[in-house]
């Protein structure tokens, strides 16, 4: 395998890419044990071999036959053996006496249980069984937030403040209310009047934050220390962390991993991490974000924490299904995005995490299971690999018999070209033998030599008999299969007529049960499906001869970085340099444009990513009057780091395309062709940076191609000089 890779290296492989994050499905689930509660799993915890779920149900009716007003509530313990959970037993069920809904809430940690039924209850474990514990007091008003840590318990109060109360055991063995966390006065009234807000406890500090805002105070999460400021049984908080000004939001979710604070934020700026810088006070350390914030998918509430581990919940717009994001502290303290925790078959996991060590549990009030994940020892998933064939003959693709695989000259490039017309022909990529796999390429057919003929990728390809591909045919559909030991089956088709000639962006991607198909971008099939566990990439023609160029092979879902065709009336959160006048012109179709000629302007969006495909129609209005020689432009940037750092394609007032860098404010020239380039016409663009290949396309055509390391990462948007220029159908992805 080294001796494979390091070949790669020489002779058209390129480029190291940041990690993506490992994709995990549930090992196992466990549902409902008790159909009497209609509500099960709002809320679940973990400790070991142990796990809680709650679950409710209406009361009886009242003396008139009128249905109960109050929930009856209680827990359900089960232990697990291997990978299966069985239910132990119910705990305590109560009736909730409060004039007001008290949601249910459970925590475990190192043999300690609290439990939220109406009650709060504490559990122990005591020679492998769970025993009830003594309780001198109850919390006044509880909230729905509760946690457990190093011994003590937190619940939050909505007793005329945020407040939360910490419990400890005193020297009788009895639970009792240790310290009070004094919050703001609430001034929120309504249906949660008297609710605790998010708060979370780590060892002998605690954060609670501050839901409502009296006196135009700044949403805030207040911190506290056990052991210090203390005044009549309360302890003061020993600081604040408070949203940057502007903020789209800030919280409400908040947990604390001491010394890290952890505050949700809006899509475009993901979860704040505070650390107490001293003599300032708490500052933004760090800003933990996935790509695909800026599509929705920024902090949604529901952390979690355990020892070197960070879950949140979050919305996957690729997946149209929420997921849980998995983050892991590196060794100077920052946060890397490791893992993605995924139902099956499209659902949605719910907002109730928990972790214990590498067990991870995610309950589902909507469909009333606990899904239950493993943490694998190694989080490290294998590093993109990316083929250009601009040098060699396909070395490391292994063709299958009969095909006639090399690599020639076209169009100013080099392809690997497939020439045979009889029967099926394949080229396997050796080094990719993966779990989680996708291939995408730029493929190019000269001859379709028969009706129902096309081209195609395969993923998790072991042998003729076990594979997945998807084949574009010249009869006008894309077809999705599987073949699963020599059983051949379509799994999915939809129309689409590939004309001859004409360069597509194809994708295949099998990732856990999930595989889908895209073309240019677009998805076109999708579906969920078991069969081959895991094999490597393929490029694939049934009797036809085609062009492959540009492969990327990864270990993950295609990822939306940011995606807006402006006609849903909203341009997004982008952020402008220069001296652009950007607005949303509505019409026959909506565009985003912008008029003024007066000098440079960038607009740009994202979270930065390395790798990256941008994609966007363009239509020049006007270029400045000529002053002198320079020229005018417009374009597209990739990597946008500041307005002196990114790369760009500019279509110019020469009539020429270009593909340039700006490097610390200096331009560098990368590659220019000559183009006609006239105002009052659409051109579609795309810049490809991956790894340290640069590639421009005009109009679905690759023009130019360079290779350069200056810039690792980026955002991406519209950039332009003294051009007035509309913009449509805007897209980042990150392959």
């Amino acid at each position: 395998m080294t001796i494979i890779r390091a070949a790669f290296l020489l002779v058209g492989f390129a480029g190291c890419a940041l990690a993506r994050p490992v994709v995990l499905e549930p090992v196992s689930t466990f549902a409902n044990p008790d159909s009497t509660y209609p509500s099960f799993a709002v809320d679940v915890a973990i400790d070991g071999n142990f796990a809680l779920a709650t679950a409710e149900k209406p009361g009886p009716p009242d003396a008139n036959g009128e249905p109960a007003v109050f929930d009856l509530s209680t827990a359900f313990l089960f232990a697990r053996s291997g990978r299966q959970w069985t239910l132990v037993r119910r705990l305590e069920e109560h009736r909730n006496l409060h004039a007001f809904r008290v949601d249910v809430a459970v925590a475990m940690q190192n043999g300690i249980a609290a439990v939220q039924t109406g009650e709060l209850d504490f559990w122990q474990r005591v020679d492998g069984t769970w025993q009830p514990q003594p309780a001198a007091t109850k919390a006044v008003a509880p909230g729905p937030y509760l946690s457990v840590d190093s011994g003590r318990a937190l619940v939050s109060d909505g007793d005329g403040s945020w407040d939360a109360e910490v419990f400890e055991k005193d020297a009788t063995g009895t639970w009792v209310t240790a310290v009070r966390l004094p919050g703001n006065t609430r001034h929120d009234g309504g249906d949660d009047e008297n609710r605790g807000g998010p708060a979370d406890l780590s060892a002998d500090h605690a954060v609670v934050y501050q839901l409502d805002n009296p006196e135009n105070r700044i949403p805030e999460a207040l911190i506290y220390q056990h052991t210090v400021l203390r005044q009549n049984g309360a302890s003061l908080p020993i600081g604040s962390a408070s949203g940057p000004a502007g903020a789209s939001r800030f919280g409400p979710e908040v947990a604390i991993r001491w010394p890290d604070v952890f505050v949700g934020g809006g899509d475009e700026s993901g979860t704040y991490v505070f650390r107490d810088t001293g003599g300032q006070g708490f500052q933004i350390a760090e800003r933990i974000q996935t790509p695909d914030s800026f599509m929705g998918a920024g902090p949604a509430g529901a952390f979690a924490k355990s020892g070197e581990f960070l879950l949140q919940h979050a919305w996957s717009p690729d997946r149209a299904a929420s997921v849980i994001n998995v983050f892991r502290q590196r060794d100077d303290a920052s946060y890397e995005h490791v893992a993605i925790l995924a139902a099956k078959n499209g659902a949605s996991l719910g907002r109730s995490i928990a972790i214990s060590g590498r067990s991870v549990l995610v309950g589902n009030n909507g469909n009333g299971l606990v899904h239950y994940f493993e943490l694998p020892a190694s989080l490290e998933s294998p590093a993109r690999i990316q083929d250009t064939f601009a040098t060699g003959n396909g070395n490391g693709w292994t063709p299958t018999a009969g095909s006639a695989f090399a690599t020639v000259a076209a169009g100013g490039s080099r392809v690997y070209r497939q020439s045979s017309v009889t029967g099926v022909a394949r080229a396997i990529l050796a080094a990719s033998d993966w779990t989680t796999e996708a291939i995408e390429a730029d493929v190019r057919t000269a001859e379709f030599a028969a009706s129902g003929s096309g081209f195609g990728l395969a993923t998790r390809y072991q042998n003729p008999q076990n594979f997945y591909d998807v084949i574009v045919r010249n009869t006008g559909v894309v077809q999705l299969r599987r073949m699963a030991g020599g059983a051949q089956r379509v799994i999915a088709q939809a129309p689409f007529t590939p004309v001859a000639g004409r360069l597509y962006r194809l994708r295949l991607e099998s990732v856990g049960t999930l595989h889908r198909v895209l073309i240019d971008g677009k998805l076109l099939l999708d579906a969920d499906i078991t069969g081959p566990t895991h094999g490597r990439a393929a490029l694939v023609t049934d009797r036809a001869r085609a062009d492959f160029d540009n492969v990327v092979v990864s270990p993950a879902l295609n990822t939306i970085v940011f995606a807006n065709d402006f006609e849903n009336g909203t341009p997004g959160p982008w952020t402008f340099t220069g001296l652009g006048f950007w607005n949303l012109r509505t019409g026959a179709s909506a565009v985003y444009n912008q008029s003024s000629v007066a000098g440079d302007a960038r607009a740009s969006i994202g979270a930065p990513t390395d790798d990256q495909i941008v994609r966007v129609r363009a239509r020049l209005d006007t270029f400045a009057t000529q002053n002198g020689a320079q020229e005018r432009w417009f374009g597209v940037m990739a990597r946008y780091v500041d307005e002196r750092n990114y790369y760009y394609l500019s279509l110019r007032n020469s009539n020429t395309a270009s593909l340039r860098k700006v490097v610390n404010g200096a331009v560098t020239v990368l590659g220019s062709v000559a183009l006609p380039v006239n105002p009052a016409t659409w051109y579609s663009l795309r810049l490809d940076a991956v790894g340290n290949q640069l590639r421009a396309y005009v109009n679905g055509r690759q023009v130019l191609e360079a290779s350069d390391n200056s810039l690792a990462s980026g955002a991406s948007g519209p950039v332009m000089f003294k051009a007035a220029v509309d913009y449509d159908d805007f897209s980042t992805i990150l392959p």
